[in-house]
C-alpha cells in the first residue's frame, strides 16, 4: 500500500511539473515558438494564414491584418475574434488570399493566458 501511494504521489508531482513547464513555455513564447503565419499559393493567388501552436490548450483572441499593394491596386484586410486551441495542435487563425505578385505586410497578434504575442514573422511550420 505504501509503495502504490508513493508511486502515485511521484506520478502526480511529475504531471504537475510538466503542466507548470508547459504553461510557462507559452507565457514566455517568442514569435517562432507558438504563432506566426504561413504562406502558400492556390490557383495563382497567395494564401496567407495565421496559426498558433501551444503545448497547452488556449482560449484567447487574435488580430490578423494584411496590407497589400501591387499592379491591381491596394487592400487593407482585418480579421479577428476569439479562439480556442487544443494542446499540441496547429490552429488556423485568419486566412487571406491576395494577388501572388503583391507586396504585403502582416500584423498578427495573439492574446492568451494574459500575454500578447507578436506573430508577424513567416514560419514554414509550427511543429
Amino acid at each position: 500500500m505504501t509503495t502504490t501511494t508513493r508511486i502515485s504521489t511521484i506520478a502526480l508531482l511529475g504531471f504537475g511539473l510538466a503542466a507548470i513547464a508547459a504553461t510557462s513555455s507559452i507565457a514566455n513564447a517568442s514569435t517562432t515558438d507558438g504563432c506566426g503565419f504561413v504562406t502558400s499559393t492556390q490557383n495563382g493567388m497567395l494564401v496567407i494564414e495565421g496559426a498558433v501552436l501551444s503545448p497547452v490548450a488556449l482560449d484567447g483572441s487574435y488580430q490578423f491584418s494584411i496590407q497589400s499593394s501591387g499592379g491591381g491596386g491596394s487592400n487593407n484586410i482585418s480579421q479577428g475574434g476569439y479562439f480556442t486551441a487544443a494542446a499540441n495542435q496547429q490552429t488556423a487563425l485568419g486566412k487571406v488570399m491576395i494577388n501572388a505578385g503583391s507586396n504585403y505586410k502582416v500584423d498578427f497578434k495573439v492574446t492568451a493566458n494574459g500575454k500578447t504575442l507578436d506573430c508577424d514573422q513567416e514560419i514554414a511550420s509550427l511543429r
